[in-house]
């Protein structure tokens, strides 16, 4: 049995039946694909990467700008982002030549720096067992690095971040990563291969317990979190750290809205699980733009369908917590076989997604005949054209 999946095909709607009906602003592009960015790229590197952007039909490509082992420059006393800013430059011709929105993917939250980490070791999040991230390698990844939310001076660090690329002549945004804490439970599908057992939250996973924290909370009321026997059981602290991330992430929206460009974020899959599994209450983002939930089906050890599942929760919760921006579903290249393209689309739109977000155009390359499917995919998808299998 096949059902028609009619899609709207004004640039960057995607409504499942029910028509299109004009959006309150200029509306997003249908088709975006994370990229990550490199000083190692050459000219022709990104000339291929924009124009088969063109080619495929994906209208705004996410660049990642700054990652988990940025360089640090000559000034170790100058916070400012040099690395993310060139690369940001030297994509911008690219983009401009064949008409691709361009967006400056950053992590936010993780940030790596190490004249940051010396500077400002206070500002670095702590775990339940007291432990700083500076000091242990989490889930052995030495790019775990977290500044906490509820440091004042992180958000005008972060302010200050987002600004200098929103200032950036040709960029049509800013894109937000890792916004939200380190996993307290990792994405189930990942336990095995990461070797940890996780059937409840432990110590050494959960954080923020740093002084600040500890201070502000105990200020509203509470008990010393340190103290708690079950601090996921406590509905205040748990709330006090959704909270944390809602508010940095808002004030970093309005900041990037300031300088005239977009603000966009990505999410973990669902806002259950976000808020389960990294306290990411995102479906409260209220200021973004528009939100990528990366819905990574095979990590959480999901059939397809719950791709649509998880769309549909998230629309739901942002209609219902007043947040205007769209949604626009995440889909992991490694999780959509190159025959099964039209099916995933399908789900994210079936569950009120407005347009897809592939991760990513990289790792596109991996496959042979991927681009090819890719194109065909995409071409269906906007011409309202979109068949899936049942």
């Amino acid at each position: 049995m096949k059902q028609l999946f009619m899609l709207c095909a004004t640039a960057g709607m995607a409504v499942f039946s029910g028509g299109c009906s004009a959006p309150e602003k200029v509306p997003e592009p249908k088709v975006w694909a994370w990229l990550a960015g490199s000083l190692d790229m050459s000219d022709k590197d990104w000339d291929y990467y924009f124009s088969k952007a063109r080619q495929v039909g994906i209208d705004a490509i996410l660049l990642q700008v700054h990652g988990g082992y940025p360089k640090v420059g000559a000034d170790e006393t100058d916070l400012t982002d040099r690395e993310a800013l060139e690369i940001l430059k030297r994509a911008v011709p690219y983009a401009e030549r064949y008409g691709i929105e361009l967006h400056a993917w950053i992590w936010t939250l993780n940030r790596c720096e190490k004249n940051l980490r010396k500077m400002h070791p206070d500002w670095y999040q702590v775990n339940a067992e007291g432990n700083s991230c500076l000091d242990i390698k989490l889930y052995n990844r030495e790019h775990y690095r977290w500044l906490c939310p509820s440091h004042p001076e992180v958000t005008e660090y972060l302010k200050a971040r987002v600004a200098e690329l929103a200032d950036v002549d040709g960029v049509a945004g800013v894109h937000l990563d890792f916004i939200r804490y380190p996993d307290a439970i990792l994405p189930y599908g990942l336990h095995e291969s990461r070797g940890v057992v996780q059937d409840r939250v432990y110590p050494q996973w959960d954080h923020c317990y740093c002084e600040t924290c500890r201070e502000k909370f105990m200020a509203q009321g509470g008990a010393d979190p340190m103290t708690l026997e079950d601090p996921t059981s406590c509905e205040e602290w748990m709330q006090f750290r959704w909270d944390a991330v809602v508010d940095l992430t808002n004030a970093l929206c309005d900041e990037i809205h300031k300088h005239g460009k977009m603000a966009t974020a990505a999410v973990f899959a669902s806002p259950a699980e976000s808020r389960k599994l990294v306290r990411q209450d995102w479906s409260r983002f209220v200021e973004a733009d528009v939100l990528f939930p990366m819905i990574y089906h095979k990590f959480y050890n999901y059939d397809d369908p719950w791709v649509e599942t998880a769309t549909r929760e998230g629309v739901e919760e942002m209609a219902a917590n007043g947040c205007k921006g769209k949604l626009c579903s995440g889909l992991f290249v490694g999780h959509v076989p190159k025959d099964n393209i039209d099916q995933l689309i399908g789900y994210a739109v079936a569950g009120g997604s407005d347009g897809i977000c592939f991760f990513s155009m990289n790792t596109m390359e991996q496959t042979d005949g991927y681009w090819d499917a890719f194109a065909a995919a995409i071409e269906r998808f906007k011409k309202g054209e979109l068949e899936v299998k049942q």
